[in-house]
């Protein structure tokens, strides 16, 4: 057999074309990878392609770009009505109405957290679109607060098995009946969205009192209401028929059981007539003056029928037919330990004006009095004449009396009450305190003081005056047939005040005014106002001291006008 010999030429080449091959490949994954790692380092920290929060398009933008064009639509979202759809009918709500704030940095939290792997086949067109629902956070009061007004339209209150209690004692049981509430928890999660339709979600609620605790209250009543009762203290018997005491019967729910018991108030108002002489009012703490002098009566404790423990004895125990009244503490409003905190203990300014006696502007003065007197301004406070007074009408007992009204004295209700005014404003100026408000009369009236006087009038002037002292100030106001004091009580704390009045000056002497009146006969006159003083201008000073240091260097100027005389000419 010849010698066979096998050549190896062609191996080498296989072996070429398959390390080209594989180069090649290798170069291919290189670009690849390369790409890929060039695009991964291009989005790093965007939101992947692709990517909806809240039906807007954030493919690619990074979270500020997002941010921008995210909020406008939130906010449209926030202020479009959501129908909410119930087994009665409809209604509508905003988000602005519940307080919708749109959680967008979880959203984007979200958004941005996608793979690598992800990002690239969303960029070349492969994988699904990814939509992420932006949710809000509603204000938990203005939810509950819906919550309960879908509860009042939609929902149905439980009817609790409760007593019918007739006048002749006889007790009947009600049946209980379940009824619908919203259900508070998935009504929020359902708004958190913000749809544009919402299903009103309903879930029943069982009665708190069935029959059986029902039953039982009734065993309880009818043992109650098998004869009168008795409620007694010392010599006086109160007898509750048992028409009165079915009369006073209620019932509450109170965790599962029908809470039985009797109207408080009814219940005292019922034993008053008997059992009333043995209560005593509650006193508050109470200043009383004696000219300069102030003294505090201290506050007293009250006694009156503690009806709420009378009840809960008749109730508690059915089967005793008289019963022990209870009284309970009453504590006065105004306390001995409130009274003592305003430092009310001493004089520190009074001043009095003086009046023809029996004028009907003296009942006006009089009356303004008794409303003023006993007032106390808090420190800090800012006391107003008219605020005190309020409008003066003939049903609060003020009557017609002259006052000035530009430049001629006419009738008013309420007439006179300027001289209260410039008494009060004197008590003021000489106590120190702030003068804020005041006006001087138009023509100088010699009774006061020149410039330093006030008039009043509703509507304007006013008088307002503030405490700014560290101490309360109670006025004591005093009104009889020929003057008007008024006292300012309070602590004194070092104050003291001076005053000096100059010259009047800038003088003039009245005119005369003429004014027609058709009423008269042609070419009379008629003198309906006489001429009266002068005017002028006048200053006064004020300087206020406290602990010997000076706290107020005030100058005060009032211009009077001459009381012209008028006449009225006639064109009839």
């Amino acid at each position: 057999m010849p010698d066979v010999f096998i050549s190896s030429v062609r191996r080498p080449r296989r072996r070429r074309r398959f390390v080209v091959v594989s180069a090649v490949l290798t170069g291919v994954v290189a670009v690849v990878a390369a790409g890929a790692g060039a695009l991964a380092l291009r989005e790093s920290g965007t939101i992947a392609a692709r990517t909806t929060i809240g039906d807007v398009d954030v493919g690619g933008m990074s979270r500020e770009e997002a941010t921008a064009v995210v909020l406008p639509a939130a906010r449209r979202q926030i202020l479009r009505p959501v129908r909410l759809i119930g087994p009665r009918g409809e209604t509508r709500v905003t988000g602005e109405e519940l307080g919708a704030r749109p959680l967008l940095g979880i959203a984007l939290d979200e958004a941005v957290a996608t793979g690598t792997r992800t990002r690239l086949l969303r960029r070349l067109g492969f994988g699904d679109a990814r939509t992420i629902l932006l949710k809000y956070r509603l204000g938990p009061v203005r939810a509950a607060e819906l919550a309960n007004r879908l509860d009042d339209s939609f929902g149905d209150e439980p009817k609790n098995a409760d007593l019918v209690v007739s006048p002749d004692g006889s007790v009947a049981v009600t049946a209980p009946a379940p009824g619908t509430v919203v259900d508070r928890a998935t009504l929020r999660r359902g708004l958190t969205s913000l749809p544009i339709e919402l299903g009103i979600p309903l879930v029943t609620r069982a009665p708190s009192v069935g029959l059986a605790e029902a039953q039982v209250a009734r065993a309880r009543v009818t043992r109650l209401l098998d004869g009168p009762r008795e409620v007694r203290f010392r010599d006086a018997t109160a007898v509750l028929p048992v028409a009165a005491l079915a009369a006073l019967l209620t019932t509450q729910p109170d965790a599962g059981r029908l809470q039985v018991g009797l109207d408080s108030e009814r219940l005292r108002q019922a034993l008053l007539p008997r059992l009333g002489r043995f209560e005593r009012p509650a006193a508050d703490a109470r200043f009383v003056t004696n000219g300069s002098t102030v003294r505090l009566v201290p506050a007293s404790a009250g006694k009156e029928l503690d009806a709420d423990r009378i009840g809960g004895s008749l109730v508690g125990n059915v089967a005793a037919r008289a019963h022990r009244a209870r009284f309970a503490v009453s504590a006065p409003p105004f306390t001995t330990e409130e009274a003592e905190k305003l430092r009310i203990t001493e004089l520190v300014s009074e001043f009095t004006t003086y009046y023809p006696c029996c004028a009907p502007r003296v009942t006006n003065i009089k009356r303004a009095a008794e409303l003023l007197d006993g007032t106390i301004i808090l420190p800090g406070k800012e006391f107003s004449l008219n605020g005190a007074l309020g409008k003066r009408t003939e049903e609060k007992g003020f009557v017609s009396a002259p006052q000035i009204f530009n430049g001629r004295f006419e009738d008013a209700v309420g007439g006179g009450i300027s001289q209260v005014a410039t008494t009060l404003f004197n008590a003021a100026f000489f106590s120190g305190i702030k003068l804020v408000e005041h006006r001087a009369h138009q023509f100088y009236i010699s009774r006061y003081p020149m410039g330093r006087e006030a008039t009043i009038s509703w509507g304007g002037p006013e008088l307002i005056f503030k405490n700014d002292w560290p101490a309360a100030i109670l006025m004591n106001v005093e009104a009889t047939d020929s003057g008007i004091t008024v006292r300012f009580f309070s602590t004194k704390l070092g104050r003291r005040v001076t005053t000096e009045t100059g010259k009047p000056y800038l003088v003039t002497t009245p005119g005369t005014v003429t004014v027609t009146n058709p009423a008269l006969p042609a070419g009379t006159r008629k003198v309906v106002q006489e001429a009266g003083d002068g005017g002028f201008t006048i200053d006064f000073t004020r300087m206020v001291f406290r602990a010997g240091k000076r706290i107020r260097n005030e100058l005060y100027r009032q211009r009077y006008d001459a009381e012209d005389e008028i006449v009225e000419v006639g064109t009839g």
